[in-house]
């Protein structure tokens, strides 16, 4: 709604302005005025802008439209005092309302209105200016395998011999496909056009393989072009957020709400299958297989530490890579 708004009143000005000046659309249609041409003083107005389209700018960001953005609240993230953004220490921000880039830093907490009717939190992973690109705060699908045995079977049309019950290389079709039908409903979120091993999501490339979190150099498996809401996270971008493999050095933002359940509600021998505590939920997978191992791929593990896992003989959660306008 917004990008038709400006639009309208950056190439309608003449428009507005006939109407006010000449007192009818008829006068208008004979009478063509370019902005540049229109001086425009604000000493009655009330505003603070002195052009034209300063002031419908500013009219803009005063109007029931701007009021309707799908960002319902928003939180500055802080490591002591505001992980989740449901703590009373937590300081509000409007860093989105910003087109500069970074003015919403990596953790910064997002409300969003994913549909009509449904509010997702998630954190900024960064900040081009224009859109957000964010990871949900939570799993979005639970107890998961990576690619299943009979998905690989399915997926795996090139004939290729695997050693073990399903490998990496047909890509994380069982996780993937359960995160897209999840979020398909999400409306007021841009749809992602990428090519996996083509489409690079991270500064590190666009490979999908990594034999080590920092050290992608390959392409353990190729997609065709997909299109959808939601997509996962990288092990790149994972690295980029500052994760290794070692114990929480993840940003506490990715990894808090998982440790803080288990640490509630379950041990480490846990095996409950309860979506939030249980043991095969303790984390979430990337989109990174682990080159150096055919049947293993990364996820972020419950104490903040990028992990190897079997595709097919351990479920983990999977978080929501999303993109959204600023």
């Amino acid at each position: 709604m917004r990008k038709v708004f400006k639009k309208v009143t950056s190439h309608s000005i003449a428009f507005v302005l006939g109407a006010i000046i000449f007192g009818g659309l008829g006068v208008y249609a004979a009478t063509t005025l370019a902005s540049s041409s229109v001086q425009y003083n604000n000493s009655t107005s009330g505003g603070s802008s002195t052009t034209v389209q300063g002031a419908i700018d500013e009219l803009y960001n005063l109007s029931d439209i701007r009021k309707r953005s799908n960002i319902v609240s928003a939180y500055t993230y802080n490591a002591s005092t505001c992980v989740t953004g449901e703590e009373s220490t937590c300081v509000a921000t409007t860093c989105y309302k910003t087109k500069t880039a970074n003015s919403c830093k990596a953790g910064d907490i997002i409300k969003y209105k994913v549909n009509d009717t449904d509010i997702v939190t998630f954190h900024v992973m960064f900040d081009n200016g224009t859109t957000m690109t964010m990871l949900s705060q939570k799993n979005v699908v639970s107890n998961t395998n990576w690619n299943s045995i009979s998905d690989y079977a399915t997926y795996n049309t090139d004939g290729t011999v695997c050693a073990y019950d399903a490998c990496n290389d047909e890509g994380p079709m069982t996780v993937l496909v359960a995160l897209e039908r999840s979020t398909k409903l999400w409306t007021n979120v841009n749809n992602q056009t990428y090519t996996l091993g083509t489409t690079s999501l991270s500064s590190k490339g666009a490979y999908t393989g990594c034999s080590s979190y920092s050290s992608c150099t390959a392409n353990t498996y190729t997609l065709a072009e997909r299109t959808a809401k939601a997509r996962l996270i990288t092990a790149q971008e994972a690295y980029n957020l500052g994760c290794t493999t070692g114990g929480k050095t993840c940003p506490k933002w990715m990894y808090n709400y998982l440790y803080n359940s288990i640490s509630y509600g379950g041990t480490v021998n846990d095996k409950s299958s309860d979506t939030e505590t249980g043991y095969n939920n303790w984390g979430f997978w990337t989109m990174s297989a682990k080159s150096s191992n055919t049947y293993e791929a990364w996820c972020v593990d419950y104490d903040g530490t990028l992990y190897s896992e079997d595709v097919y003989n351990r479920s983990r959660g999977a978080r929501a890579v999303v993109v959204v306008n600023k």
